[in-house]
């Protein structure tokens, strides 16, 4: 997979990583690659990525929808391209 080539750096999420959200490096251009609520991203995706990050959970979740985990990552990039 060479999509750094065409979109620049590639970030996924994964509940295995150490790298909080809020402290990646979410320089454009860049992809987000964001895995299902079962199961996550493949592990051919999550090698393909050039960083792997989570968001930290509290209480007995280990996991967010989809939908928030998305808009959250979204958030974060605008907020740090502002920046």
């Amino acid at each position: 997979m060479h999509l750094e080539k065409i979109f620049g750096k590639i970030i996924g999420t994964s509940l295995k990583s150490n790298i909080d959200y809020k402290t990646a490096d979410w320089k454009s251009p860049c992809v987000i690659l964001m895995g299902n609520e079962q199961s996550g991203l493949s592990n051919k995706l999550g090698d393909a990525c050039d960083q792997l990050i989570t968001m930290p959970m509290r209480g007995r979740s280990d996991s967010l929808n989809l939908a928030v985990a998305t808009g959250i990552s979204l958030y974060e990039f605008l907020r740090q391209e502002a920046n």
